[in-house]
């Protein structure tokens, strides 16, 4: 059997190729490991090719995978198996093991256009390079930390290393010791993942998430919605609604369904119900969930004390249960961040006399100590009161003020309002950074042509923009 594993530094990909040396130990097989680390950085691209075979088979172990040769391909990052299917790896006698999991550069976090790296766009290429392929996608799935555990439940139950049981994979896991009973767990979650199908995951998570929402105004209003415009603003709506409980509570959930519902009403009342504005609704549920979560100091808080995110940073730097580590976090709020959570007209005061000064405050804090924490633990309870905040009044009138733009480009045809609905994360960071980009987003929002609205979102997002403000940026130091 040969495996080649592309993956990208920081990954963990030599425990992978680990735990599967062991296994194959265990089963009386001889693996040969080959690991190409390529640029020693996080991110950075990585190979590991592995040769599976007999105890009496004495062929000598080529350093080098050949192309179309290959038995199994297993990748959890998206963007690393094309490139090797592309360099000519696959075959069809290949099977292929993959997620739709990848890391995204910052001018594709910064860009309204649409992400042409997903599993639909390239499933041609996957079909044409392997003998057969599972491709899970991670997000439908619920699995927001996707790891090599999963991967390896999910070769063992794919059956393309038959010489291997799933005794001999927990076995491995034990053996390494590497946080044993979270990867023991995760690859019980990996085996059972597909249910018995093959290629990309149909979302049946999805489905029972919303079996799960409780029966009211919520659950018969994503229903209704997914009568009109589909199943993918159904998607959409149920992700939004966990994350927006999360970040407030169910109420806030409402309304953001009732503002949804509101645009579904504004269309029906202006061109009736029809298909074609299945994007229209699904780029504004998308853009209008990223609005209602600002990042306040309130959120940064809870943020920096999650249970999930101590269990990250322990996974991240291989900590053992037994170690002690420090976390010392680094803050630079703008004083309109600390007094942005006062109550409304304690805020406005404020500001009147502070907004004309850009102040800042500097400071560390260490959050694995017991004082650090509770400060920002308590920090993070009082979020209670983020509705009678001023910066939740400035937010929610930005977002009307959004809303209305929708609206207002909706009566000039379908292309405007799908514009002016992206246009709604020009609005993104914190900060002198937020100010700048909430002073770009009303000059856009005085825009209703398509073509103007487009050249203008073309131009902001572009890549020359940010080489020249670098530039700037430079000439001033």
């Amino acid at each position: 059997m040969k495996i080649l594993i592309p993956s990208v530094g920081g990954m963990g990909v030599g425990v992978l190729v680990e735990w599967l040396s062991v296994a194959a130990i265990l089963e009386g097989l001889k693996p040969s490991v080959l690991n190409l680390p390529g640029v020693s950085q996080r991110t950075g691209r990585t190979l590991s090719y592995i040769e599976i075979r007999e105890n009496d088979d004495n062929k000598p172990f080529s350093p080098f995978p050949e192309k179309g040769g290959l038995d199994i391909i297993i990748s959890q990052d998206f963007l690393e198996l094309i490139r090797i299917l592309k360099e000519g790896y696959g075959g069809r006698g290949c099977n292929i093991i993959g997620t739709t999991y990848r890391y995204y550069t910052t001018h594709e976090k910064l860009s309204l256009k649409r992400d042409f790296y997903t599993y639909e766009y390239f499933k041609g290429v996957i079909v044409e390079n392997s003998k057969e392929h599972i491709v899970v996608d991670i997000h439908k799935m619920g699995i927001q930390d996707f790891r090599n555990a999963h991967l390896l439940g999910i070769l063992c139950y794919s059956g393309y290393l038959p010489s291997i049981r799933r005794e001999s994979y927990e076995r491995a896991i034990r053996h390494v010791g590497i946080d044993v009973e979270g990867n023991l767990r995760d690859f019980g979650v990996g085996y059972e993942l597909l249910n018995g199908d093959r290629g990309i995951t149909d979302g049946k998570m999805i489905e029972s998430e919303l079996d799960s929402l409780a029966e009211g105004f919520i659950k018969e209003s994503i229903k209704r919605l997914e009568s009109v415009y589909g199943n993918r603003l159904k998607e959409i709506l149920i992700e939004a609604v966990r994350q927006l409980t999360g970040y407030q509570d169910t109420k806030y959930s409402e309304f953001y369904i009732r503002r949804v519902l509101d645009l579904n009403l504004y269309i029906r009342e202006t061109v009736g119900e029809t298909n074609e504005y299945n994007e229209l609704m699904e780029e504004f549920a998308k853009v209008l969930v990223v609005r209602m979560m600002y990042e306040d100091v309130i959120r940064v808080a809870e943020r920096k004390v999650s249970e999930e995110r101590f269990k990250r940073i322990e996974r991240l730097y291989r900590i053992n249960k037994n170690e002690v580590f420090w976390v010392k976090d680094f803050f630079r709020p703008d004083l309109d961040e600390l007094y942005g959570i006062l109550p409304y007209s304690i805020g406005k005061m404020i500001d009147r006399i502070l907004s004309r000064h850009k102040f800042s405050w500097k400071t560390t804090i260490n959050t694995t100590h017991i004082f650090g924490f509770l400060m920002l633990k308590s920090m993070s309870k009082i979020r209670f009161l983020r509705k009678w905040s001023f910066r939740y009044r400035k937010e929610n009138n930005l977002i009307e003020n959004y809303i209305d733009h929708v609206k207002q480009c909706l009566k000039q045809g379908l292309d405007s309002a799908i514009l002016a609905a992206k246009g709604g994360t020009i609005v993104r960071g914190y900060g002198e950074i937020r100010r700048e980009m909430i002073n770009a987003w009303r000059e856009f929002s005085n825009l209703t042509n398509p073509l103007t609205m487009s050249t203008y979102i073309d131009n902001f997002f572009s890549e020359k923009r940010f080489e020249n403000q670098k530039k700037i940026k430079m000439k001033s130091i």
